[in-house]
């Protein structure tokens, strides 16, 4: 298998040697071209990803927990309102009552 490989290599090289074919040269150079502009297409792309803002879908996943947190914290406290107003009109109520039963000066 070596000296098939060998082999192969040398015809190669001496067929590459004894002229080129201006077609080949031409298909080169196009292909060559090509890689330039594709490899300038992925600079630009690659410089916008470097430029593009970081994921901030952390950071929001972590502000929808607070939320909650939050939202659930304002329904205790809207509760505990609710009960001392309730409170506060019995109260009020009992007052207004006592008030009116040995009428205070």
């Amino acid at each position: 298998m070596q000296r098939f490989s060998g082999f192969y290599v040398l015809i190669v090289v001496l067929m590459t040697s004894c002229g080129e074919d201006p077609a080949l040269l031409e298909k080169s150079k196009q292909q060559k071209a090509e890689i330039q502009r594709l490899e300038s297409e992925l600079g630009l792309i690659e410089e916008k990803l470097k430029n593009m803002p970081k994921d901030v879908s952390e950071e929001l996943q972590n502000a929808r927990k607070e939320a909650e947190v939050q939202n659930s914290e304002i329904a205790k406290l809207e509760a505990e309102i609710t009960a001392l107003d309730t409170r506060k009109r019995t109260l009020q109520a009992e007052f207004d009552s006592y008030r009116a039963k040995y009428q205070v000066k």
